[in-house]
């Protein structure tokens, strides 16, 4: 198991914060944000698309990218919000994602014993 751990400076409504970023190889697909009372867990190629595409997401997580800055806009059951990041930093954050799991290796890095446990006799491959 690999986990990255990064810590980065954002703009929430409230002000600005410190937002604890968490990638774990044993969930590839996707990167935790710890905000100041609660978490999301946001998927790297959705982050990566906006960095490349300038916008990416439907539904409850949107990003946008312009400039050097990139906004995701969350909506939950209780309420929405949106959190500003600096460009270079996000950037930075899933370059090293993509260097801990390659783009298109994300199902090899899955350990799927558990799901073998759960159905068995059912093919993973």
């Amino acid at each position: 198991m690999t986990a990255i751990e990064s810590t980065l400076h954002a703009l929430l409504k409230t002000g600005h914060a410190v937002v604890n970023a968490r990638y774990d190889t044993t969930e590839p697909y996707a990167v935790t944000f710890g905000f100041p009372g609660a978490e999301w867990v946001i998927s790297r190629e959705l982050l990566a698309e906006a960095l490349h595409c300038g916008q990416s997401g439907i539904g409850d997580v949107r990003v946008t990218a312009r400039g050097d800055l990139i906004t995701v806009g969350l909506t939950g059951p209780d309420g929405s919000g949106w959190v500003v990041f600096r460009r270079d930093d996000l950037a930075e954050l899933v370059a090293s994602t993509f260097d801990a799991v390659r783009p298109g290796t994300e199902a090899d890095a899955i350990d799927w014993s558990a799901a073998a446990e759960v159905f068995p006799g059912v093919s993973l491959r």
